[in-house]
């Protein structure tokens, strides 16, 4: 290894972990999304090794375990999952994507584009947050950038079976990771085959035995599913695995909410993103010997926003997966085609500005839709002076160096003090944002204040409230009511029983004269109660 490549990998051994380490299980469940894993997690630890642990009594089909498996692995020490290792697979996993990206990078164009890419894709907010979330996302993301750097060397000549044997297994990873969305890779090779338009295109993708070692290795989830409940597998195959993401109707969200989450995910790296896309399709049109790659990054990016853009349930952490290749994009324009002076004769503004226009119409339909700001939008925005200072400068110092950068023919050391600049805008962002955060969803002090009259009942309801964070918090089941018939049958059965629920649903069911409030808080940005059963009055 060459002192020059030992530099590189330095400074990736030293970013990223320190973007994943900062306030690392910091972060409070306040959603089911984020406490699911956890709980799955605690099961494990509880009942052992289980292909299908049990969700709050409940065994879980959605998705398979892998990562409740992680988190486990992680927690066996203590013998109890706490917020700091049910992040640490998310967070080692960020890491990994970081040296894969790199591995990815020096392959295309060289080093020093898989060292740029590296720290742009760790300097993210999409990877600040994901690598903090005990979500399966940034765990599917690195399986699916090794399958497709696997699939990058399986196309070129020379290439060893352990390649397609590599893309095939890490795409089966993907899978176990997080379900038929691990499917990615494959949909990006039957593209670039296609692009490709060769018979030896179709070839090199060694289909037949390359599905028979998929179906191989993705085999037991299925099968062991469909032994022990096959009615509760085709129900999530059906609607957790398809009709969830399954596109039904075209409207202003499903056309704006792509936009919008690929713009979160990427920030603040994004704004480079039209002039890098620019100047590849140029470079790729012009010839070179970078332009089977750089057609590959491209095909790389735009199936992987089609597949998810389509989908009819958006979240901002699905779009996760784009990350790398459009960090190996704008890393390629910085390492390759600045030095070369390709990208400074002529500048996308016509991009930019219909891009300034998309992004204010997507948040006025954001508005429009919810008829005005969302209710925790203050936890997003900056809340001082101080803070709109220091977030505002670190973006200007980013786009300044690298502007000066350009025109000046130092990119390298643009491109430091533009990463550092990223740095304080997307850890500054965070640590404000989960401040505010954790205080607004203080499940851990609503938990314990609440223990006391837990300890006297045998069933926990919540209603309005997410019943996974209480779940967690709590350790132990907790039922989700939606009704108020569902409230009264829980409330007036045999077993002692306590709810938590929102103050609008307590006046929706008109059972407060019925029941006692034991205590009355703030969680969620919502007045909730504690309530149980009114003792029957003595005469």
């Amino acid at each position: 290894m060459s002192a020059r490549v030992s530099r590189q990998l330095l400074w990736i051994a030293v970013t990223a972990p320190f973007m994943v380490g900062v306030e690392l299980g910091r972060r409070i469940f306040a959603n089911n999304d984020d406490a699911r894993f956890a709980v799955l997690a605690q099961d494990v630890l509880s009942h052992g090794l289980r292909l299908f642990p049990e969700l709050n009594g409940v065994t879980y089909y959605n998705k398979p375990a892998l990562l409740a498996w992680l988190i486990a692995a992680a927690s066996w020490p203590t013998g109890q999952v706490s917020q700091f290792t049910a992040a640490l697979p998310s967070a080692l996993a960020g890491i990994a994507v970081a040296f894969t990206v790199y591995a990815l990078g020096r392959d295309l164009f060289g080093p020093e584009t898989g060292r740029y890419a590296a720290l742009i894709a760790v300097a993210t907010q999409g990877f600040f947050l994901q690598a903090r979330l005990p979500l399966p996302d940034m765990l599917m993301t690195l399986f699916i950038t090794q399958a497709i750097w696997q699939f990058w060397r399986m196309t070129q000549d020379g290439a060893r079976p352990r390649h397609w044997l590599g893309f095939y297994g890490f795409t089966a990873l993907a899978f176990w990771a997080k379900g038929p969305a691990g499917f990615l890779p494959l949909a990006v090779a039957l593209g670039w085959a296609i692009a490709e338009g060769r018979a030896g295109a179709w070839r090199r993708l060694r289909l037949a035995p390359g599905l028979g070692w998929l179906a191989l290795l993705i085999a037991p989830w299925w099968l062991m599913g469909f032994e022990t409940d096959r009615a509760a597998l085709r129900n999530a195959v059906l609607v957790d695995h398809l009709m969830w993401y399954l596109p039904t109707t075209l409207s202003w969200k499903s056309v704006t909410s792509p936009l919008r989450n690929s713009f979160g995910i990427l920030f603040p790296w994004v704004l480079l993103i039209p002039v890098a896309i620019v100047q590849a399709v140029r470079a790729g049109r012009a010839g070179g010997p970078g332009r089977e790659r750089l057609r590959f990054l491209l095909l790389w990016s735009l199936v992987t926003l089609v597949i998810v853009g389509v989908s009819r349930q958006q979240r901002l952490r699905y779009y996760l997966p784009l990350l790398p290749p459009v960090a190996l994009l704008i890393a390629w324009w910085l390492a390759v085609a600045v030095p070369l002076r390709q990208g400074l004769p002529r500048r996308p503004w016509r991009v930019y500005a219909v891009a300034a226009v998309l992004v204010i119409l997507t948040g006025a339909g954001v508005l429009a839709a919810h008829g005005g700001l969302p209710r925790d939008a203050a936890i997003s925005m900056p809340s001082s002076a101080l803070e709109v200072v220091i977030l505002g400068g670190g973006l200007a110092v980013m786009l300044g160096a690298l502007a000066w950068g350009v025109r000046r023919d130092r990119i390298g050391r643009a491109f430091a003090v533009a990463w550092l600049g990223s740095a304080v805008f997307v850890v500054g962002a965070y640590q404000w944002e989960l401040a505010r955060f954790n205080a607004a969803n203080d499940f851990p002090r609503v938990s314990q204040q609440m223990e006391p009259a837990l300890r006297q009942a045998s069933v926990v309801a919540a209603w309005g409230v997410p019943e996974l964070p209480l779940s967690f918090y709590f350790n132990r089941r907790v039922i989700a009511v939606e009704t108020t018939h569902d409230l009264e049958r829980i409330m007036s059965g045999q077993a002692p029983a306590v709810a938590i629920v929102t103050e609008g649903a307590l006046a929706e069911s008109g059972a407060r004269g019925r029941l006692e409030v034991l205590m009355s808080d703030h969680l969620a940005l919502r007045p909730i109660a504690l309530v149980r059963r009114e003792p029957p009055k003595r005469l």
